[in-house]
């Protein structure tokens, strides 16, 4: 099964000079924890958490309005895979690299959807047409949730 069977592909995302004010409505609205950053053309740059709106809006001691995504963003590094990829070829990036949610990228870096820890949950309970054991879905789960 590739990763194109499983990811969610309506992806809410924002733009590096979001406020994180309007990251954290957008999360709200879409009732999601994360939202990938994205330049003009579409193409990934980044992602931000939840987590990354609480403390970087706590560190920086300024209100959400006041500070952009990229703000708190940095330049850590984004891991991806292809909607071609097999899912357990995304279940190894989540697990190496300890994500919960894995952005969906085509050839030319232009975001087509994400992958999320919940997803790999939902296909390893449904068993429909695709080899993911419990076993294996759960020693992802360990080595993303655990914390490091």
């Amino acid at each position: 099964m590739n990763v194109n069977d499983t990811m969610m592909s309506q992806v809410k995302s924002c733009h590096p000079s979001s406020s994180l004010e309007d990251v954290a409505i957008t999360m709200w609205n879409s009732d999601c924890g994360s939202v990938p950053i994205v330049d003009e053309q579409n193409k990934l740059i980044g992602i931000i958490t939840d987590r990354d709106i609480a403390i970087g809006a706590a560190l920086k001691h300024k209100a959400l309005w006041e500070v952009s995504a990229c703000e708190v963003t940095g330049d850590r590094p984004v891991f991806t895979c292809h909607p071609d990829d097999d899912i357990h070829t995304a279940l190894a990036i989540m697990q190496r690299n300890k994500i919960r949610r894995l952005p969906i990228v085509n050839d030319a870096g232009e975001l087509q959807g994400i992958l999320s820890i919940g997803d790999v949950v939902a296909l390893a309970e449904a068993k429909q047409g695709v080899d993911l054991s419990v076993d294996e879905t759960m020693t992802m789960l360990k080595s993303v949730l655990i914390h490091h």
